[in-house]
């Protein structure tokens, strides 16, 4: 199988929400939140698109208190970290200023990407030093967790004030998955294979991914104009 990336219809969706919060009315409204069943390729998609414009990436652990969370950015922007809270914090600042300032200079984009963002959910200290770090600079923090995440995050009022675009990943349409299969599966494949795999996948990149994988083994073994 092919290791690239396919544009799907969840990343037409999801540039389409960040650009509309990069046109917000409301400053402060710089938190994005992501969000759907797992399996649906939203991973994926947000470290493609992170590597592509050069964005910060990090994902939350099990228990990230804020310290460890600056530790791990800070690591993400190339800066060694100094001991305390307060250092790190001051340092993520500048950090993330002068990342987003270079960004502007260069026409680029500069935002701060947090997968599994739902090991954080609960946890208000966590969560209140990224909305300061969003408030004071105004760079979009994109939130990517599992379809669950969005009640989590909005209970608290001033977290869910200030999330300008929401997006929902979805299942595969049947056009996605043709996309897919062309993209990666390095074998022909029918069309009434590709109808069949839809229905079976449900929908979900995972799913579907390991249905590729099979067809190639069956091609391999089986040599023939198409599978």
């Amino acid at each position: 199988m092919r290791n690239l990336y396919v544009k799907t219809s969840n990343t037409t969706r999801f540039l389409a929400k960040f650009a509309a919060l990069q046109d917000r009315g409301a400053e402060e409204a710089c938190l994005m939140v992501v969000d759907g069943s797992p399996g649906l390729g939203k991973t994926e998609t947000v470290q493609w698109w992170a590597t592509q414009q050069g964005m910060a990436f990090l994902r939350a652990k099990q228990g990230w208190t804020p310290s460890w969370m600056l530790r791990e950015l800070l690591g993400e922007l190339s800066v060694a970290p100094l001991r305390t809270f307060e250092q790190m914090y001051r340092q993520s600042l500048e950090a993330l200023a002068a990342r987003s300032r270079l960004a502007t200079q260069e026409g680029a984009l500069f935002a701060v990407v947090v997968d599994e963002i739902d090991h954080i959910a609960r946890r208000t200290d966590a969560l209140e030093t990224l909305r300061d770090l969003s408030d004071m600079l105004e760079i979009p923090f994109v939130l990517v967790g599992m379809d669950r995440v969005r009640s989590s995050l909005t209970r608290y009022r001033q977290i869910g004030s200030r999330v300008g675009q929401f997006c929902e990943f979805r299942p595969l349409s049947p056009d996605d998955t043709a996309a897919l299969v062309s993209g990666l599966a390095e074998v022909p494949v029918a069309d009434c294979m590709l109808d069949f795999l839809h229905r079976s996948c449900g929908g979900y990149v995972r799913e579907l991914k390991e249905g590729i994988k099979a067809i190639e083994r069956c091609g391999r073994r089986n040599a023939g104009p198409v599978i």
